[in-house]
């Protein structure tokens, strides 16, 4: 009897992302600028290949869909929170602060890229950065080769455009390309 599984054997299948509500196109953008194949369908969710050279269909793909009525009401009542200042401000600063300085501790995904296509994807999400959403989508940190292995190195992008949890904490996606390769 086959398996679900088979021939596949056990694979990471998807991710489920969310964005903030009237950011659907934001988040494609951010998307395309990952390098991703976006298609959007105009259904409740987009569909994100993470290997644009090979559409896995249901595997290997991200989907983001905008976030629950429920879920945004939490979140502004926590932005709201955090706004007003006191404990719950500093404890929040003092979490992304521990973000930035250690993203690789904070929720996130990583995409393995060659060394010309993380280039690449640097080069747009700066664009991107710079143009158009400023603040919003960053290199939050890089680590050369020699800080995990020898010939490893790693870029993190941060965005609050859409999260795999809380949009308000914002989402790290670890780029990583071998310098060996």
């Amino acid at each position: 009897m086959a398996k679900i599984t088979d021939p596949w054997g056990h694979r990471l299948n998807h991710v489920e992302l969310v964005y903030r509500p009237g950011e659907r196109e934001l988040a494609k953008k951010i998307f395309e600028a990952l390098g991703f194949l976006v298609t959007d369908t105009g259904g409740p969710y987009i569909n994100i290949d993470v290997d644009p050279s090979s559409p896995a269909g249901y595997n290997n793909v991200i989907y983001a869909s905008e976030v629950t009525p429920q879920q945004w009401a939490f979140e502004q009542q926590l932005q709201q929170s955090i706004a007003s200042g006191g404990e719950i401000a500093s404890s929040f600063e003092t979490f992304q602060e521990n973000m930035r300085e250690a993203p690789y501790l904070s929720t996130h995904f990583g995409i393995r890229l060659s060394q010309e296509e993380m280039e690449a994807t640097v080069a747009r999400v700066d664009a991107l950065n710079a143009l158009e959403l400023e603040g919003r989508v960053s290199i939050s940190a890089q680590f050369g080769p020699g800080s995990l292995t020898p010939t490893l190195q790693q870029v993190w992008v941060k965005t609050d455009v859409f999260a795999a949890g809380l949009i308000t904490v914002g989402q790290h996606i670890e780029l990583q390309a071998d310098t060996k390769l």
